[in-house]
């Protein structure tokens, strides 16, 4: 009994005839070609390529096997076409699903020819495995332009030589079908890249902060997402416009689409239209092949956020005013226009009234963008949360555990109350990743020594107000702890154990902890 196999060779040690998924088995020969299965397959080696002008012993039993009747009405009764073809490229096989595949008569026939007769792609594809004994997946493109999905295997038999090559298409580019799987799939990608990226995403529920200030901005926030309309977010740099333009979509009917941002001031200003609307190909010099995609396309069915859009160009806030009133984009070197359905949020940290004095921002685009105001208080205004901010942060920056062992020393404390925070909560950050790398590693309390020049110049005198905003060290600690704590037992489902492990600290520290800062079980 001979045995035929793709590259990597099974051995069928009984007489065998079935056909078992893509695998068919007969007397004398077996043809198995799983597509990158190596499991239990032993590699056949490096043969020489035997001289197609010769008749090898074993083509004799492939050239009996493609003549039998009933193998022939089982390849046929598939639903991708099968093409088997000797060592010199001849087709010993064309099934009728091929001839449907490539539209060809069957009256013409196609056994007995040159596969690189028929196929254009028969050099690159098919007699490219006969020489290099290696499979491929080079789509077929047949003579009349048809182009199939296709994939090849080579044939050898037990001893190891090549015999032929088997050749599979499973569709045509042309088949509707496949576009409808390919639409298919892009569709459940973007979907998990979705899920994934509004896994990360900011909500209202993670923003830290208990002071009254950033529970009416919550509120509000909470109170446009329910909107469609666009909502402009005003605030200092580092107050967080981002975040809240994550919060908002992620609280919106919106929050399972894409959510996109562009910072307009980044963006080249020979480019910019090309990234918000995209263009056709040969629309300019450099122009992908295809063309592409604009972000306000991106973002179909979800939210586009412009940071710092008093940044655009007067030429782009034309255009972008006709998208916000029409919902139709025009890519550059289109004709026609095509819906978009999306929701703007946009953010400066310009004064955009005094912009539109000066000419430098249409009026007519402001009141457009204008309908939801949203205002981010700076860091100076709410600096009760600076205790919760601060315990945040730093477990960010060092972990958890690290950051459950760290204190501030009562002059640290007062400095961060007195500063003024340009910067805001960014600055914040900054500074205690500053003091963090500054410390010995065994040191344990943050000083004003390993603080930044800056805070020390800018803290100034302590006012009256001021001084009273400073709690005592051991209030300022027992909120970090309490803050933390209950973001911990929120975050496990009330798991004490993750919870622990979450604070790097043992479950019977966290019952202690819970019992010492007056909380119950559920760290409320």
């Amino acid at each position: 009994m001979q045995t035929v196999t793709s590259s990597y060779a099974r051995t069928y040690h009984r007489t065998v005839f079935a056909i078992l998924g893509h695998a068919i088995l007969d007397k004398g020969i077996a043809v198995d070609y799983l597509d990158g299965a190596k499991s239990n397959f032993l590699p056949c080696g490096s043969f020489s390529m035997p001289d197609p002008q010769k008749a090898h012993p074993q083509d004799e039993a492939l050239l009996q096997l493609v003549g039998d009747p009933l193998f022939r009405r089982l390849l046929d009764s598939l639903s991708s076409s099968i093409i088997i073809t000797d060592l010199s490229g001849s087709i010993l096989y064309f099934s009728q699903k091929a001839y449907e595949m490539y539209m060809l008569d069957p009256a013409d026939g196609a056994e007995g020819r040159r596969i690189d007769d028929l196929f254009l792609s028969g050099r690159e594809g098919t007699l490219e495995v006969l020489e290099s004994r290696k499979h491929n997946q080079i789509n077929s493109v047949f003579f009349n332009g048809v182009e199939g999905v296709a994939r090849r295997y080579p044939i050898v038999d037990d001893a190891g030589m090549l015999i032929g090559c088997l050749s599979e298409a499973l569709t045509t580019t042309r088949d509707s079908r496949l576009d409808d799987l390919l639409n298919s799939f892009m569709r459940l990608k973007a979907r998990a890249a979705s899920e994934k990226s509004r896994e990360s995403m900011y909500s209202f529920e993670s923003m830290i902060g208990s002071s009254r200030c950033m529970a009416d901005l919550k509120d509000m926030g909470m109170r446009f997402a329910r909107r469609r309309d666009p909502v402009l977010l005003m605030g200092e740099s580092g107050t967080g416009k981002e975040l809240m333009a994550q919060a908002i979509h992620r609280a919106s009917d919106r929050g399972a689409g894409p959510f996109i941002s562009i910072n307009c001031a980044a963006l080249p200003g020979d480019l910019v239209e090309s990234e918000l609307f995209g263009y056709v190909e040969g629309s300019f010099t450099g122009s992908l092949k295809g063309g592409r995609k604009g972000l306000f396309e991106s973002a179909e069915g979800g939210t586009i956020f412009l940071d710092e859009i008093g940044e655009l160009h007067l030429s782009v806030q034309t255009k972008l005013l006709r998208v916000l009133e029409t919902r139709e984009v025009q890519k550059i070197g289109q004709r026609g226009y095509a819906h978009a359905d999306f929701r703007l949020i946009a953010a400066t940290n310009s004064d955009l009234p005094e912009m539109v004095r000066n000419g430098r921002f249409r009026e007519d685009l402001y009141y457009r963008i204008n309908i939801l105001e949203l205002r981010l208080p700076p860091l100076r205004e709410h600096l009760d949360d600076l205790p919760l901010l601060v315990a945040h942060l730093m477990q960010g920056i060092c972990g958890p555990q690290k950051a459950m062992g760290l204190r501030f020393s009562p002059e640290v404390v007062e400095m961060f109350m007195r500063y003024a925070w340009p910067g805001n909560v960014r600055e914040l950050k900054n500074v205690l990743a500053y003091a963090y790398c500054r410390m010995g590693d065994g040191e344990r309390i943050v000083t004003p020594e390993y603080l930044p020049a800056r805070l020390l110049e800018g803290a100034g005198p302590a006012s009256s107000r001021e001084l009273h905003m400073v709690r005592p060290l051991r209030t300022v600690k027992e909120s970090i702890d309490r803050d933390s704590i209950s973001r911990a037992l929120r975050l496990s489902k009330n798991n004490k154990s993750m919870a622990a492990r979450m604070l790097g600290i043992s479950r019977n520290t966290l019952y202690l902890k819970l019992k010492a800062l007056g909380l119950d079980l559920t760290g409320k």
